[in-house]
């Protein structure tokens, strides 16, 4: 990829701008949109994300992907996530620098909860003794009524999508919704995200300040299509 010094300092020059922009406008009017597991409450999660992207880059599923401007300048760039995709790896909690996403349990995550149609199920319809989203349930929210009939229990759901997959039905016939999502509140201490943290620590590098910055801004214009890869001029 052709980066010459010029494009590196017109992008640093970006970059610093566009934190500062984020940084006047982010928090006001802050809505509520998809998180990955564990975020902060919305006004909270604006505050503490740094958009640094690691919780894209290390998200196995990519069910984690930066906000486009039609979410709003508040929300450019954050992590929006997409339900259906996440699998729980806890790999973005563990990632985040700066406690944007909270550090918690997997036991703790709640992006949503099941709702069984048993118009359309076949257990509650009679017409098979199917079992299959209480076999995949793996936090003992589905029970089975009569041993038989499936009932989802909205406390312990944690929105993981795993019933949804296994129902044999068409259309499903259990399905998840994200309208009941955990958000969760923000520390007393605010995390402070200290350089030798960005510079790699615990992930293999020890670029100075400039390079991170440098690395980083050029991935937010590749995920946006701002840098495209050029052959490289031969001397």
């Amino acid at each position: 990829m052709a980066f010459s010094r010029r494009d590196t300092i017109q992008l640093l020059v970006s970059g610093a701008v566009s934190t500062v922009i984020f940084g006047l406008f982010k928090v006001s009017g802050a809505r509520e949109i998809p998180r990955p597991p564990g975020a902060l409450e919305e006004k909270s999660f604006l505050e503490y994300c740094a958009r640094c992207y690691r919780c894209v880059d290390v998200c196995p599923t990519d069910a984690i992907r930066p906000a486009g401007i039609a979410g709003g300048i508040t929300s450019f760039g954050t992590p929006v996530l997409r339900h259906k995709e996440c699998i729980f790896c806890m790999a973005c909690i563990k990632e985040c620098p700066t406690g944007a996403i909270a550090k918690i349990s997997r036991d703790e995550v709640d992006i949503g909860n099941a709702v069984i149609n048993r118009k359309t199920c076949l257990a509650w319809t009679g017409q098979e003794d199917c079992t299959r989203c209480f076999d995949a349930c793996r936090y003992d929210a589905i029970v089975l009524e009569k041993d038989k009939f499936p009932v989802v229990l909205e406390d312990p759901c944690t929105g993981c999508n795993a019933c949804e997959k296994r129902c044999p039905t068409k259309p499903k016939s259990i399905v998840t919704h994200y309208d009941k999502v955990k958000r969760m509140p923000a520390p007393e201490k605010r995390i402070a995200m200290r350089l030798e943290e960005e510079s790699g620590r615990g992930h293999g590098r020890e670029d100075s300040f400039t390079d991170w910055l440098k690395k980083r801004v050029q991935k937010l214009g590749e995920h946006y299509g701002i840098i495209k890869e050029e052959e490289e001029e031969e001397e």
